[in-house]
């Protein structure tokens, strides 16, 4: 994941240090933790842990996670994001993103 993570903000051009948010897929939590130490995120990076209340969503698990760090109120519209997902097997994805503002209520 570290390598997958390093491309996405090298082609980014945007440093860890620049990350206000870091979303993984949300398989397990403990899963959530290892991955989140690489790369070095700095404290203030918000880690989305959405696995703790929602559980294993899948393929949804990481727009999941999106909605709920802004929902709450931990991220923001205008963060940067890295955003990784996985799967089983070889599959896996990274991308930056700037956040959106959160969706209203229905």
């Amino acid at each position: 994941m570290e390598k997958i993570a390093r491309a996405a903000l090298d082609r980014a051009g945007v440093t860890v240090e620049q990350l206000d948010a870091f979303i993984p897929h949300q398989a397990n939590l403990r899963i959530t933790e290892a991955i989140s130490k690489r790369p070095k995120l700095l404290p203030s990076t918000v880690v989305a842990r959405d696995i703790v209340d929602a559980g294993n969503t899948s393929a949804a698990s990481v727009p999941l996670a999106v909605e709920t760090l802004l929902r709450t109120g931990r991220a923001h519209a205008g963060d940067t994001a890295l955003l990784i997902g996985f799967g089983a097997g070889l599959t896996y994805a990274a991308q930056v993103v700037t956040l959106p503002a959160a969706p209203d209520d229905p």
